[in-house]
């Protein structure tokens, strides 16, 4: 009798063990952290594209989202500041998002705020399948 209930003891045990590793296997693992990095962006006011924004210097706050060590989404957000095309210097405050639905695309809401007193704000898609910008609201003084 002592070892038919040992013998259960144990079943039970490497079951509860295995049912452990396998939900770790499957749920969901979520990193985070800051970095920095250089910008990029066409600006856009009524569907034409009327500036374009490199390099500067941005914090970049991201949380990745994996599951079954696959990537999943991400979220960014960046401040920091970058030189127009035309020479005008832009703080910049942004939420990056980058997810799957019928292929990957990286939606980004931004708030730019030029020294000369022009002021962007809106929303741009990039279709990584298309290779195309969806252009979303935007507001331009």
């Amino acid at each position: 009798m002592k070892k038919v209930v040992f013998l259960i003891s144990m079943c039970l045990v490497m079951g509860l063990f295995t049912v452990q590793l396998n939900a770790q296997k499957t749920s969901p693992k979520t990193i985070r952290g800051w970095t920095t990095g250089t910008y990029y962006t066409p600006v856009y006011c009524d569907g034409e594209m009327v500036d374009y924004l490199e390099g500067g210097s941005l914090r970049i706050h991201y949380v990745v989202q994996y599951k079954n060590g696959m990537y999943q989404w991400e979220v960014d957000q960046l401040k920091g500041e970058v030189t127009s095309v035309s020479g005008e210097t832009f703080r910049i405050r942004e939420i990056d998002r980058t997810y799957f639905t019928d292929h990957w695309y990286t939606t980004w809401h931004y708030n730019l705020i030029g020294n000369q007193g022009t002021h962007y704000t809106g929303t741009l898609t990039w279709s990584y399948y298309d290779q195309e910008y969806i252009i979303g609201n935007t507001t331009c003084h």
